[in-house]
This record gives structure tokens, C-alpha cells and sequence, in this order.
């Protein structure tokens, strides 16, 4: 099995942003990973940090969130069932 590190990329003026989590990709609404993070709407602006299999966000008007590439995957991995 290939392990790929993590990536991220923020597009449309901090509005979406593309993830690369355990070689498989997703593209979510910046409010969408808000939720899924927990986290209340807020205004556009985002900001990742990865270091190793770690991803700081940094939020808009809110605290930033740390979580690891595993967890963060697993959480997008029940959203996706759920809207199935």
C-alpha cells in the first residue's frame, strides 16, 4: 500500500478547498468543513498547515482546529455515507 502525505489546496477566494487525505480526494465548501469540523458559519478565509499527517486550520473569525489526516478522512467518509 502507498502512503501518500497529505495536501490541501484553497481555492475560490478561501470559499472551497480540495484535500488529498490517504491518496483519495475530496472537494468541499469551506462552510461544509466548517460543519463538519464543528464549527459555526463564518465568513470566507481559511488557512491549512500540514505537518506530517497533521492539519492546522485556521478559520476566519473563529479558533483554529487541529486534527489528524485519519480523523479528518473518517469524518468526510460518514458524510459522504450519510448522503447516500
Amino acid at each position: 500500500m502507498t502512503h501518500s502525505s497529505p495536501s490541501a489546496l484553497i481555492v475560490d477566494n478561501g470559499r472551497r478547498v480540495l484535500l488529498r487525505l490517504e491518496g483519495q480526494f475530496y472537494e468541499l465548501a469551506q462552510k461544509e468543513l466548517r460543519a463538519l469540523l464543528g464549527l459555526p458559519a463564518g465568513p470566507p478565509g481559511l488557512g491549512i498547515t500540514i505537518d506530517r499527517e497533521r492539519l492546522h486550520l485556521e478559520f476566519a473569525g473563529v479558533r483554529s482546529v487541529e486534527i489528524s489526516a485519519t480523523q479528518l478522512q473518517r469524518r468526510l467518509a460518514k458524510q459522504l455515507a450519510a448522503k447516500s
